[in-house]
């Protein structure tokens, strides 16, 4: 361990910070609050920025404390003539379980949990659910990082390529739905799978779950979702009961 390196292990329940000024946005509950986020998106990551804000504390509804505080961070564009984007990403500390006075603008934190995503709107929420924060990390390069976990349904098409050795992949876009208030909003992940033939399952409105490297850029001045994955897979989409693990 650095000297000069503090960990924190916590649990957190992370509300969102928009992308646009880092504010906390009322559109977003925390993760418990919302008994029918199943967090149909969501990855294993480590984000690695820098505090924006001085903390804000409330009470969730079982009454803890929780400290909270947006991380902004730049990604890059999804093309080398694209310029990076500035996002924010929120964290939640049980207030007992940070020193508050720790948490101060300017301070780099690195924080690895699960990380979900949300669309309302033209604004999009990242949200870190974390199991470790590091301050004053060694590495002081922005990154988001980490193995993306996605259930949703694929897009209008599922193109199958060959490289320049001859080797089969597959290349398509896939999406996931969320009610929010009257509307629907959908979050889109471009996909690839490398050594790949595409299987009978795999082709435009299937149900699928799938895994892979995550990779977060910018794309027209938006946050853009990729996924290199690494197992593709037909998903059994259930109707909603207590006990089920995987309603959209």
């Amino acid at each position: 361990m650095r000297p000069w390196s503090t960990v924190l292990y916590l649990t957190t329940i992370c509300p969102a910070t928009t992308t646009r000024g880092c504010r906390l946005s009322p559109h977003q509950k925390p993760l418990h609050d919302n008994p029918n986020n199943k967090n149909m998106i969501k990855a294993k990551a480590t984000v690695n920025g820098t505090v924006l804000k001085q903390a804000a504390v409330r009470r969730d509804k079982e009454g803890t404390e929780m400290v909270s505080f947006p991380v902004t961070l730049k990604v890059p564009g999804s093309r080398k003539d694209t310029p990076d984007k500035e996002i924010c990403v929120s964290v939640s500390v049980p207030a007992s379980g940070l020193d508050i006075s720790m948490v101060n603008p300017g301070v780099r934190i690195e924080a690895t949990g699960t990380l979900t995503f949300r669309k309302v709107g033209d604004s999009f929420y990242l949200n870190l659910l974390a199991d470790s924060v590091v301050f004053s990390p060694g590495s002081a390069v922005d990154r988001i990082e980490g193995i993306l976990e996605f259930k949703g349904t694929v897009g209008k098409s599922v193109e199958q390529k060959h490289d320049r050795k001859e080797r089969p992949y597959v290349s398509f876009s896939a999406f996931s739905t969320e009610k929010v208030k009257d509307s629907f909003e959908f979050i889109w992940v471009r996909f690839v799978r490398f050594d790949y033939e595409r299987e009978q399952f795999l082709c435009p409105k299937a149900k699928i779950h799938a895994t892979g490297k995550l990779t977060v850029t910018s794309y027209e001045g938006r946050v853009s979702l990729d996924c290199m994955a690494d197992s593709i897979k037909e998903w059994e989409r259930v109707s909603f009961s207590p006990s089920s693990d995987n309603h959209q």
